[in-house]
């Protein structure tokens, strides 16, 4: 497959970790670009978080030098600066509170392609559904697919470690990236690249690879402008399916049992195993869909498989066997897509949930309600008896409606709290503070792939000892002297 990219592979061929303009971006003034036009502003006030920013002004640079300029200058004025992407994020990282709103969205440099390396180089304001589509053009896979990839830039899901269904099998964004240009607080522009060397016994680990030091810090150490990432070729083929169970705990049994038989290497070998409770059947009986959702299922597993070419049989025949141990009479009701029209009305189907969710939970706000979704995530091992404990929380403090779904495959389901006014605000606040500390107490997370950002932010104190806290603050203060990028971030 011929390389799309003409010299951008040569010009990297070093391999070298970090790249960096000789010298910090001048530039002449740049006032004229700073936008302050309260109507312009009201648009980036806002996210998928509860939250309501208020920025000073506005920056929408189109080049890596331009976003480097305008940091030099928030250093010197004294000017709080906040990236942001596509303003998809659950967790108001993208919000300024004051200052200015850093916005990605013109860095659409195009995609590079190195077909010989398997690597894209990409903006980092692309979309990233518009990315993988693209790629897939061309006969190459990139894995990550949060639910909002519609909607999200490719620098933001680096900004945040975004995953999505299929992490089950391919892990998150940071297993994918090969390199990043990142904008610094000091003027300059710097790439960082993962060493290729198979072994390294030299310093830190944890600083061997300062890739990963950027991916997930949420704007707080620098401003990233392009993204190079790893590509697989694109699978031949892969089905999907919703299957249907009297209740999650039947679900979660199922579940276990395929994540045995994927490891003791049998025929099943799924990419993503999601979880639908019976509030989400419930939201897809609403739409207008072809799929039946049959009467009295307490919950429903997504999953799916990649096969080769004609062994499409084989791989129904082996999920088959294990869903009439698991699902009893719900397993007749098995909806399979094979087909590109039925697998995209099964995504479409299953992404209604949350778009209809985050309308409810917008009702809610004019009455001081609002919708509480969580990102926690738990070792598997531990996930059944967690969301008993957590379900019989919400019973004890009167939150009812409330819906559970997501990636209960590797220990991370989404429990959605729709609570109509203040009172219901405070006591589901204090069940999802109870889930998070308890989550860390068994070796878990309190964000699995949405970020800390400022909703969480309090909750980091559960994650983090007092020690791993101050060396990410020293760290920041490294990169950051005058602690002005993407204040309210990650930090209790």
């Amino acid at each position: 497959m011929p390389s799309t990219r003409a010299s951008c592979s040569r010009r990297h061929a070093r391999n070298n970790m970090v790249g960096e303009s000789p010298d910090p971006v001048q530039s002449p003034n740049k006032d004229h670009l700073l936008v302050t036009d309260p109507e312009v502003l009201a648009g980036y006030c806002r996210d998928a978080s509860p939250l309501i920013g208020s920025p000073e002004g506005l920056l929408r640079p189109d080049s890596a030098q331009e976003v480097a300029f305008w940091l030099r200058e928030a250093v010197a004025r004294g000017v709080p600066v906040t990236p942001c992407g596509l303003r998809s994020s659950t967790t108001g990282s993208g919000l300024a509170s004051s200052g200015w709103a850093l916005s990605c969205e013109r860095l659409q440099s195009p995609l590079e392609l190195d077909s010989e390396r398997s690597i894209a180089t990409v903006g980092a304001g692309v979309v990233l559904r518009d990315f993988k589509d693209e790629l897939e053009s061309h006969g190459w896979f990139y894995p990550p697919d949060p639910t909002s990839e519609r909607e999200c830039s490719m620098g933001g899901t680096v900004a945040c470690d975004a995953s999505g269904a299929r992490s089950y099998r391919y892990g998150p964004t940071h297993r994918w990236l090969r390199g990043l240009e990142v904008a610094l607080m000091d003027g300059s522009v710097r790439w960082f690249r993962r060493r290729l060397v198979e072994k390294d016994a030299s310093g830190y680990a944890c600083l061997r690879d300062l890739v990963d030091l950027f991916c997930g810090s949420e704007g707080t150490l620098g401003v990233i402008t392009r993204v190079e990432v790893d590509l697989l070729p694109k699978p031949e083929a892969f089905l999907g399916a919703l299957a249907f169970f009297d209740s999650v705990a039947s679900a979660l049994h199922f579940v276990g049992q395929a994540r045995q038989e994927q490891r003791r290497g049998t025929s099943i070998q799924p990419r993503c195993l999601e979880l639908l409770d019976a509030t989400c059947l419930e939201i897809m009986r609403q739409q207008d869909s072809g799929v039946i959702i049959p009467n009295g299922a307490g919950a429903a597993i997504f999953f799916e498989e990649e096969h080769l070419a004609g062994e499409e049989d084989r791989v129904l025949a082996a999920w088959w066997s294990l869903l009439e141990s698991f699902a009893g009479s719900y397993a007749a009701d098995t909806v399979v897509a094979t087909d590109r029209a039925r697998k995209e009305e099964l995504r479409s189907l299953r992404h209604a949930v949350p778009a209809h969710l985050n309308e409810e939970g917008a009702r809610f706000m004019e009455h001081g309600g609002k919708k509480l979704s969580t990102d926690w995530a738990v070792p598997f091992e531990h996930l059944a008896r967690f969301m008993v404990d957590a379900d019989g929380w919400l019973e004890e403090a009167g939150i009812h409606r409330v819906a559970r779904f997501g990636h209960v495959g590797n220990g991370h389901p989404h429990y959605n709290l729709m609570l109509k006014d203040g009172a219901e605000v405070e006591r589901g606040e204090r069940v999802v503070r109870r889930m998070c500390e308890r989550a860390c107490e068994l070796g878990g997370t309190i964000s699995a792939e949405h970020g800390v950002g400022k909703v969480k932010r309090a909750y980091a104190r559960y994650r983090f000892s007092e020690l791993e806290l101050a060396a990410m603050q020293a760290l920041k203060k490294l990169l950051d002297p005058a602690e002005l990028l993407a204040p309210g971030n990650l930090f209790p």
